[in-house]
């Protein structure tokens, strides 16, 4: 993997070598530029870049689950770029472990820095994005559901058990997390620095048996934390 360097794909071509000039000219080094998803596998396979800058586009119109797909082929960290309606395909995006979304009304500054942060290891997530995706694995977990309705919206007496396992700064990150907040506003908010948020949210995962911040925010969410 050629560390810094990016593969860039839009359903437009044209909207590609946009994205990619405005990158170029900002230090940021693309490798290639797209339109396809099959165009897309062929480019990490060969250039093996540290990020792929991919749109919801061409995500959608692949048989299949293309994130997951680009993980198999590479080791290149996903930044997506779509509309922050699309929780749906956010929900996919995140189970397959997509490090990030750009809002596609986002200047190309916030881009360019959206792609900066991800290459550093961060996650970025627009708060609005990641409320519809909870609110999208809590309408397609009946049982959670359920469970939520039938004890006054607190969550069944599991979901219960492992939120009383954390410890106050943990719950606190936890809220953070069911809001929508990513690690730099986390730090921000409760004032730590953005190592103890991560340490935290590494202890919380493994704590409530959750995969990805998405699961946790979802169980959090339905114990009633957070404000969403």
């Amino acid at each position: 993997m050629a560390d810094g360097t990016i593969v860039v794909c839009d359903a437009l071509r044209a909207v590609a070598e946009s994205l990619a000039a405005y990158l170029e000219r900002d230090g940021l080094g693309v490798v290639a530029t797209v339109s396809e998803a099959e165009e897309l596998l062929d480019a990490v396979a060969v250039h093996q870049p540290a990020l792929v800058l991919l749109d919801v586009t061409v995500s959608r119109r692949y048989p299949g689950r293309l994130v997951a797909a680009l993980a198999r082929t590479g080791d290149a960290k996903v930044l997506m770029l779509g509309p922050v309606t699309a929780s749906d395909d956010a929900v996919d995006a995140l189970r397959d472990g997509v490090q990030g979304w750009v809002p596609d009304r986002a200047s190309g500054a916030e881009m360019a820095d959206a792609v900066r942060a991800v290459l550093r290891g961060e996650f970025r997530m627009p708060p609005e994005l990641v409320v519809g995706a909870l609110r999208s694995t809590a309408g397609a977990d009946p049982d959670g559901a359920a469970a939520a309705q039938g004890s006054g919206g607190r969550g069944s007496t599991a979901t219960d058990a492992r939120i009383a396992a954390l410890g106050d700064r943990e719950r606190a990150v936890l809220a953070c997390l069911v809001e929508g907040l990513d690690r730099r506003g986390i730090a921000v908010r409760l004032q730590i620095s953005e190592n103890t948020v991560k340490t935290h949210i590494g202890r919380i995962l493994g704590k409530l048996g959750a995969h990805s911040r998405l699961e946790a925010a979802a169980i959090g969410r339905r114990a009633g934390l957070g404000d969403p």
